[in-house]
């Protein structure tokens, strides 16, 4: 189980991953440069922005469920 349970993990980084990605595009996009927000691009921000959180979600839970660790938990292992 415990193999499955790493490359689970690691599909779910990577799937964080692209959806960071495309966030990445839809909102350089909207904000090309500091001076400058194209609100013609908002939704597909929106939507991209959604997707990656909905990725960080389904890998939190994975965390969490495999190591029998709460949120908080794992958000204290992310400080010094």
């Amino acid at each position: 189980m415990r193999v499955k349970t790493h490359q689970d993990g690691q599909l779910l980084v990577a799937a964080v991953r692209r959806a960071a990605a495309a966030h990445n595009l839809t909102w350089e996009a909207m904000v090309p440069d500091a001076f400058t927000i194209d609100l013609r691009a908002e939704a597909a921000e929106e939507q991209a922005y959604l997707a990656m959180a909905g990725e960080k979600q389904r890998l939190r839970a994975h965390i969490c469920t495999t190591y029998g660790i709460s949120i908080r938990e794992l958000a204290s292992l992310a400080m010094p």
